[in-house]
């Protein structure tokens, strides 16, 4: 065998040493992604885990794919939960015994509208998500799993949070025609020390009527509420 042979025989030697290097560590990763998918990720209840700089480096380029859950997690607290949190407080504040008809309006039409927006952001997101989901390459073994984490920690929170919406906020446009009811009948009815006194029984029969289908919403809102958090805990 000539030297030039032999050199070519070697460096395609080193070529496929080199190439099953290479399929071998991404084995190793692809493995380990898994098993942290289905270990600490599918089975959690609440919240997601953070991995560390050494857990990344072992999942190799399939650290890129967890960042997506934890991006679209990362979104719903600070764009979605926080935002909502702080909403439904100032609601909370406004409605006080002690409050005006007109400050309990107001507060009611800006929760009304900021929903619109809420749902806006979390339809946007989850596109985002989705999108990026769609771009990965993942063998099928880690496609299935990965695919229940997602299911989970993506899809599953997203789609309760947007059942929820439209109940609300038809709860919140009854609540706004039973307090366009108060004001229209000023002279039947009055709230002192925040208790509503009603002159005549037609219009307390109405009022009652009103004030029991807004309490009936708000039963199914938490029912929903419920379901969510039995799903989501497993229980």
């Amino acid at each position: 065998m000539n030297k030039h042979v032999r050199s070519l025989l070697i460096l395609w030697l080193l070529g496929v040493a080199i190439t099953l290097t290479g399929c071998g560590r991404e084995l190793q990763q692809r493995q380990a992604f898994i098993t942290f998918l289905q270990k600490e990720v599918i089975p959690r209840n609440s919240g997601i885990l953070i991995p560390t700089k050494a857990m990344r480096k072992k999942f190799g380029e399939y650290a890129s794919h967890y960042d997506v859950i934890i991006d679209f997690n990362k979104a719903m607290q600070e764009k979605i939960g926080r935002p909502l949190d702080k909403l439904q407080r100032e609601f909370s504040e406004a409605m006080k015994p002690e409050a005006t008809v007109k400050a309990r309006t107001a507060a009611t039409t800006k929760y009304r509208e900021s929903l619109q927006e809420i749902e806006k952001t979390l339809d946007d997101e989850l596109a985002v998500a989705e999108g990026r989901i769609n771009q990965l390459v993942q063998p099928s073994e880690l496609k299935t799993v990965y695919t229940q984490a997602v299911d989970k920690h993506v899809r599953f929170p997203a789609k309760a949070l947007k059942a929820m919406i439209p109940a609300t906020r038809e709860m919140l446009d009854k609540n706004l025609a039973l307090l366009e009811f108060v004001g229209a009948n000023k002279g039947k009815i009055e709230i002192r020390d925040g208790m509503i006194q009603v002159k005549d029984r037609s219009t307390l029969a109405r009022l009652n009527e009103m004030q029991a289908d807004i309490a009936k919403m708000a039963q199914n809102i938490q029912a929903q509420h419920t379901e969510f958090t039995r799903q989501s805990m497993g229980k």
